[in-house]
């Protein structure tokens, strides 16, 4: 699933949030960005779509909660690129990260622990 810039912003605001979000609580990030309500809305019904929020109305208003935390995103897109990118081996984007001088010698480490089995 694809975000665009602004749905994605959209959930960083959610995500942050502690509780559910209503579309009052998205009013800064609306003005900031010279957004009118019915695009917020068509944002918020988007990602309600693309199954990464959640909508239920209680009392006279809408709240909305993330349906993925942004952990489990940021993996569904990770897998994503690698299959689209790599077709599915991660093996390749390491090897791809490595030969150009992405990693350092502590990303390397902890790359090293994480194929043996230390997940911590």
């Amino acid at each position: 699933m694809r975000l665009s810039t602004a749905e994605y912003e959209i959930m960083q605001l959610i995500w942050s949030m502690e509780g559910p979000a209503t579309s009052a609580d998205l009013e800064p990030l609306s003005r900031q960005r010279g957004w009118k309500a019915p695009t917020v809305a068509t944002f918020l019904k988007r990602l309600c779509e693309k199954g990464v929020l959640l909508s239920e109305k209680e009392g006279g208003r809408r709240l909305y909660r993330p349906a993925l935390s942004r952990q489990e995103f940021a993996g569904r897109q990770a897998r994503t690129f690698v299959e689209e990118w790599y077709g599915g081996r991660v093996s390749d984007l390491v090897a791809g990260l490595s030969g150009q001088g992405a990693l350092s010698e502590q990303e390397k480490a902890r790359l090293r622990q994480l194929l043996e089995g230390d997940f911590q």
